[in-house]
């Protein structure tokens, strides 16, 4: 480690009320002031300054709440779609709407300090299910068991989480219970684990130090004052911090550049002893506070910057070519401007804001109510699989159930049939999904991972009793060929399209056309040091003697973090590749 220079950075004025050096008592009042100023917890908003969640040792599974069935309630479902979100509410429209603002306006500051470009890019919409605190949930018999005694069991037992995300991989979910007596939507504000989200699921892959930078940094970050205040920054600890606030030329110790920007397969092999660990994520932290606050050319250098670096390994060269200096230069401004940001308030003022979407709250159909409610408690299936297996069933009935509700009405939307079918998947009934992810397709319904597993049933039955050897002709592939096509022109790009795309041609008698050869150029430069993708894309182009475009694919797997097997299969294509023996 260096130790960087003293020097004092820009100022940045104080909220209101929050002397210079606030210290912890200043910072400690202001966050309980937001806590207590509203009444839900969000997967993707928080209460204003709110601490967000950390994972503790021996901590309560969390499994996700189930929402009362149609019969027990009379509570009215309103729908609002609005930026890429589908709201389903059983809170008044007067709550809903206010949070349906609430959202769009604080994405679109989020959207001042993090570019499009930035995040992944969904087509298939966002699901949003807003609950009323008042509705009781319903927790089945076998769930109940499983609660009384799972403390026995595991060391923090089994809890149903009040409010929780779920993805999968070409879309996401949330779902909120709010106390509408007490509900605020001023008070609320983008949760940095949401925007951690966005971040870590963008392609091509965002670097880590970036990732984990921006979320620590918006941990403090206030989207509801000013309208952006990013609260002082913790470096190291909160003692070294006062310290550095009350003496601007106390020594500090900054990684070098090469460190902060090492790669994630090297940060995998790396074991730093926890004090290099603790300044390394405060660094991270400093360096995309220290962008974002500088605003203007700076800021944009440092998203190009981080473009680049999910391309391709960082070098002095590259940053130099994005910000006019080099590595040397950068630790003298983090550490001139450290004092700085560990005392002070950092506001940062957007220009404009863009129209807000106009949106209407209505109430919602039996349509909506069963896709919508459906996709979610679809997605509820993995989250428990993973988490409690033998509690999984009650999950699958619930879900069958809300999406058979509209099915069995005469309901035909080919997105209800995508989640029907994919719900079918999640429940381990592949052969039942295909009777609404074929017609879902037919009809065109947006949604990657659709195409995919036609696309991966389809090829399983091709191969069903054959040698692992044969090849097929392409009419015989064709099948497989055309939905992962579709699935390819479609947001976000999957891994799991383009390794079944190598896959098939791999097996496949007719070498690759031009247009063939472009979709898998495009997987590798997606998907560039993803060995798991990137080994089935050069064995396809070995087996149809495109060798020396297959050793470059392979080349960018260097340095890449992998598994044995993954290694093991990357040496022998290597081996064939250069006419040696296999290792």
């Amino acid at each position: 480690m260096t130790r960087g220079r003293k020097g004092a950075g820009a100022q940045w004025p104080n909220p209101p009320g929050i002397p210079k050096r606030a210290g912890r008592i200043g910072r400690w009042v202001r966050a309980v002031v937001f806590r207590a100023s509203g009444a839900c917890a969000f997967g993707v908003l928080s209460l204003a300054n709110a601490a967000e969640p950390r994972p503790v040792s021996g901590a309560a599974i969390e499994l996700p709440p189930m929402m009362v069935e149609e019969s027990v309630t009379s509570a009215p479902w309103y729908y609002v779609h609005a930026g890429g979100i589908e709201f389903l509410s059983r809170c008044a429209p007067s709550t809903t709407r206010a949070l349906v603002e609430a959202w769009l306006t604080k994405m679109q500051l989020v959207a001042e300090l993090v570019p499009e470009a930035m995040l992944v890019r969904m087509d298939v919409p966002t699901v949003f299910v807003l609950y009323a605190q008042d509705l009781q949930q319903t927790v089945s018999a076998e769930i109940q068991r499983e609660l009384q005694t799972g403390d026995a069991r595991r060391g923090g037992g089994v809890n149903i989480a009040p409010s929780m995300r779920l993805s999968d991989r070409d879309m996401h979910a949330s779902i909120a219970y709010i106390d509408e007596a007490l509900f605020d939507a001023s008070t609320l504000s983008v949760s940095p684990n949401h925007v951690r989200y966005l971040l870590s699921s963008r392609v091509p892959r965002l670097p880590m130090w970036l990732v984990e930078g921006v979320e620590r940094a918006l941990r403090g970050a206030d989207f509801v004052l000013e309208p952006i205040t990013l609260r002082p920054l913790v470096w190291s600890s909160s003692g070294e911090s006062e310290a550095l606030a009350i003496d601007a030329s106390r020594p500090r110790a900054l990684l070098p550049a090469n460190e902060l920007f090492a790669s994630d397969a090297a940060r995998a092999a790396e074991n730093p002893p926890p004090r290099r660990r603790a300044i390394r994520a405060s660094e991270q932290e400093l360096f995309a506070r220290w962008a974002l606050v500088s605003g203007g050319p700076m800021r944009g250098a440092f998203w190009r910057f981080a473009a680049s670096a999910a391309e391709d390994p960082v070098t002095e060269a590259m940053f130099e070519a994005h910000f006019g200096f080099g590595f040397s230069e950068l630790r003298d401004r983090l550490s001139d401007y450290l004092p700085t940001a560990v005392e002070e308030y950092a506001r940062i003022r957007p220009g404009e804001l863009p129209a807000r979407p106009d949106f209407e709250v209505e109430r919602a159909t039996p349509n909506e109510v069963a896709r919508v409610r459906g996709e979610w408690e679809r997605l509820a299936i993995g989250h428990v699989q993973r988490r409690l297996p033998q509690v999984r069933e009650p999950y699958i009935a619930q879900a069958r159930r809300t999406l058979r509700r509209a099915f069995d009405a005469g309901d035909r939307d080919p997105r209800l049939l995508a989640t029907m079918g994919l719900c079918e998947i999640d429940a381990g009934n592949p052969a039942g999904a295909r009777q609404y992810l074929e017609p879902a397709i037919a009809a065109g319904v947006v949604r990657p991972r659709a195409y995919h597993e036609v696309a991966r049933l389809r090829f399983a039955d091709l191969r069903r009793d054959q040698s692992e050897t044969k090849l097929f002709s392409y009419t015989e592939l064709s099948p497989v060929f055309d939905p992962l096509r579709r699935a390819v022109k479609q947001a976000p790009p999957l891994a799991e399209v383009f390794i079944l795309l190598a896959d098939a041609w791999a097996r496949c008698e007719l070498a690759p056309n031009l247009a063939d050869l472009a979709e898998l150029a495009t997987g590798a430069r997606l998907f560039k040091r993803q060995p798991e993708v990137l080994h089935p894309i050069a064995l396809a182009l070995s087996r149809h003697g495109r060798k020396a475009e297959a050793a470059a694919v392979l080349d960018a797997c260097g340095g890449a973090a992998m598994d044995e097997d993954t290694r093991t299969r990357i040496a022998r294509l290597r081996a064939e590749l250069a006419g040696r023996p296999a290792p």
